[in-house]
């Protein structure tokens, strides 16, 4: 596994600060959690967003797929899409992917999710299962 120090952010340009994501968010902004359940993970979420496995990217956020997410499906020409992991090491491969099936408007949360608690911005609780939506 490759160490922290050495893993590399190639869509930085891409990334936005926490708060300016809120910001998006409260514009009606679509986001996507592409965080994996994992035990040790930060709990909760952003309100509002879609959950997306890292491994069925392709065909779930593919224009041309018949397993596209209605959300996207649905989305405005040039609608703003913000994507968050658990860290933006965890996005920055999501973006590239939204990045090649042509979507404009696309960020990522620097520092994902550990940093958008930090800052202590709206999270929603995780629902148990069979609790109602």
């Amino acid at each position: 596994m490759t160490s922290p120090e050495t893993r590399v952010v190639h869509h930085a340009d891409q990334l936005i600060e926490p708060d300016a994501a809120e910001r998006k968010r409260r514009s009606g902004a679509l986001f996507i959690d592409v965080r994996r359940d994992r035990p040790e993970a930060p709990q909760g979420g952003i309100e509002g967003a879609v959950k997306v496995a890292k491994d069925h990217a392709d065909e779930l956020l593919d224009p041309a797929s018949p397993n596209l997410i209605p959300q996207l499906a649905d989305l405005p020409e040039g609608a703003e899409i913000v994507v968050f992991c658990n860290s933006e090491f965890g996005s920055d491969p999501v973006i590239r992917k939204l990045n090649d099936f042509g979507y404009r408007n696309v960020s990522h949360v620097r520092g994902g999710f550990a940093r958008w608690q930090a800052e202590a911005l709206p999270v929603v609780e995780p629902r148990l299962p069979g609790e109602a939506q």
